[in-house]
């Protein structure tokens, strides 16, 4: 996927044509337009074309522009998609902006300064959360697959080789962390891409799937929670993963983690040693890892994960004086 740079702006829905006009006279690239179609419907015909720069959609009693965004961008439009709507309601602008929309303006906005973005986002990298999310599961996705074959290679050649002790061990053990993170960079991008759709889920039944599956040794798990959310199943089922695992794998003893639900959320404690409180603030960050073999991407999953669902997530102290991470839903 690149930038758009095509020679048409599309504008659609209310007052498509007064607003196109008053485009039309502020775009200064040679040979760009703006057009206006009458029915939001046409867009993605329109689209399938290839020149069009970006779309402008009012969003209004009349036309769902959310809706038509994410119609477009479930059938893989790419272009930059702008809402506008005459004294919009903040709630309405945060809803656009976390599904992905590249903008949300005032129709109050002067066409110059409206036509000034259209052009900046048509011709640089994209602003809109979704389409790089997409953008960056296409590369990481292709860099992981590539790297992967000359990595067997060399598991291959190791294997007939004699190196020995201490060397082979070593050898063995950095080829097989290139192989985990090259998976965690894959996954990093098809996951921080924003949910569009959810579904009520139990949280009880999705964490006792997700422990049943990971066939954990020495951990038990307490289930405190008979709460319904909504999430996909995917990236919830891939969060609490995490979770259990960060649980687990920090804790050389038998570990129980608790699941349980708060006002705002649900949290995740254990009985394990818990995180330094002067680790707490970085323990989300990408590669932050506190043990030798651990990669650094385990929690950094969970808050990409929490962030596509519209969460946070926070870590202190459990009861028992082990982890805690509260995921704020609400």
């Amino acid at each position: 996927m690149t930038p758009a740079r095509g020679t048409v702006h599309l504008v659609a829905g209310t007052e498509a044509t007064a607003m196109a006009a008053a485009l039309s006279d502020e775009l200064t690239a040679d040979g760009v337009r703006a057009e206006a179609v009458q029915e939001p419907s046409v867009v993605q015909d329109r689209l399938a074309e290839g020149n069009i720069r970006s779309v402008v959609i009012s969003d209004s009693d009349d036309c769902d522009g959310l809706a038509v965004f994410e119609q477009l961008r479930a059938a893989g439009a790419v272009v930059p998609i702008v809402l506008v709507a005459a004294d919009p309601d903040p709630d309405r602008v945060t809803e656009a902006l976390r599904a992905g929309v590249t903008d949300y303006v005032d129709t109050a906005m002067p066409s110059s300064l409206l036509a000034a973005r259209l052009e900046a986002y048509a011709t640089r990298w994209p602003t809109d959360w979704r389409v790089g999310a997409a953008q960056w599961d296409d590369i990481s996705s292709g860099v992981s697959h590539d790297a992967k074959n000359p990595l067997n290679v060399v598991m291959g050649r190791l294997e007939l080789l004699d190196i020995g002790e201490p060397h082979e061990e070593a050898l063995l053990r950095s080829v097989n962390r290139v192989e985990s993170l090259l998976t965690d960079l894959s996954r990093i991008g098809s996951i921080a891409c924003p949910v569009s759709k959810t579904e009520p889920l139990s949280l009880s039944d999705v964490a006792r799937e997700v422990w049943a599956a990971a066939s954990y040794e020495d951990a038990t798990l307490e289930v405190a929670t008979d709460a319904t959310i909504d999430a996909e199943t995917d990236r919830l089922q891939l969060l609490l993963r995490e979770l259990f695992d960060n649980a687990v794998t920090h804790s050389e003893e038998s570990v129980t983690v608790t699941i349980g639900d708060t006002d705002s959320g649900f949290y995740i404690a254990d009985d394990g040693p818990g995180i330094p409180e002067s680790d707490r603030e970085d323990v989300f960050d990408q590669g932050f890892g506190t043990t030798r073999d651990g990669e650094g991407y385990g929690l950094f999953l969970v808050d990409t994960a929490a962030r596509a669902h519209g969460w946070t997530v926070t870590v202190g102290e459990s009861e028992s004086g082990g982890t805690r991470i509260d995921v704020t839903t609400s």
